[in-house]
């Protein structure tokens, strides 16, 4: 698996964007059912691309709201680019049917 890392150009100047990953996967959720994903052995950050607005957690089940979320435990909407940590699961849920893509690096 690719390490998470910046591109530079030839003078070794950072450049906005990231190196490919070697490892990515792609859910496709139909409307309002939640998918838990296996996160890849050695995977330390995920970056999410999606075609729909979609929630995720990790180590537990992805929810969309329906009332307010204060205790800390609400799923993420749309992440970016996420540390992963010590999680090995990640739930996905949508209101809409939706393609996730999700880039693993170590």
């Amino acid at each position: 698996m690719n390490y998470l890392a910046g591109i530079t150009d030839i003078n070794n100047r950072g450049l906005s964007g990231l190196t490919r990953s070697s490892s990515r996967y792609a859910s496709v959720l139909a409307a309002g059912v939640a998918e838990v994903v296996a996160i890849p052995a050695g995977a330390k950050h995920v970056l999410f691309s999606a075609n729909a607005d979609f929630w995720a957690n990790f180590d537990a089940a992805a929810a969309v709201p329906t009332t307010e979320v204060a205790d800390g435990s609400a799923s993420y909407l749309n992440p970016g680019l996420i540390e992963l940590g010590t999680a090995t699961t990640i739930g996905l849920i949508s209101e809409y049917a939706a393609k996730i893509q999700m880039s693993f690096y170590g």
